[in-house]
């Protein structure tokens, strides 16, 4: 079978294309995966904080955001806020940047906000 002249080398294009949209959607789905990851850290980081400051809360200690600020840090988050009610539990919103800005050589970090968890715990 002879291939006409003008479409010599149109299979190698077709899969430059195809190989660049499997690329494509590899990097949408990590992208995406580090989002749901980073959620749930949150959420779970959160919910940490808050028991910790809650018990700091129950014992008597004068900051009980400093408790949740350490265990914040111990998962790689931040404290974004951290407030003792009325009734004595404690409301904490905590931080985690998203992972996938390793991937792209951290230029993403500017322009993906972190996730938020938050969470409130207190004395029954």
């Amino acid at each position: 079978m002879t291939v006409p002249a003008n479409q010599r080398g149109s299979a190698g294009l077709l899969a430059v294309a195809a190989a660049a949209v499997v690329l494509a959607a590899t990097l949408v789905a990590l992208t995406w995966g580090s989002a749901v990851t980073a959620r749930h850290r949150a959420a779970r980081t959160a919910d940490l904080a808050a028991l910790a400051a809650a018990q700091a809360a129950a014992d008597g200690r004068p900051d009980p955001c400093a408790a949740a600020s350490r265990v914040a840090g111990a998962s790689s988050a931040t404290v974004a806020s951290c407030m003792v009610l009325a009734d004595g539990s404690v409301l904490v919103v905590v931080e985690v940047p998203l992972l996938a800005g390793g991937a792209f050589g951290g230029r993403l970090d500017a322009h993906v906000s972190p996730a938020r968890g938050r969470a409130r715990a207190g004395v029954p």
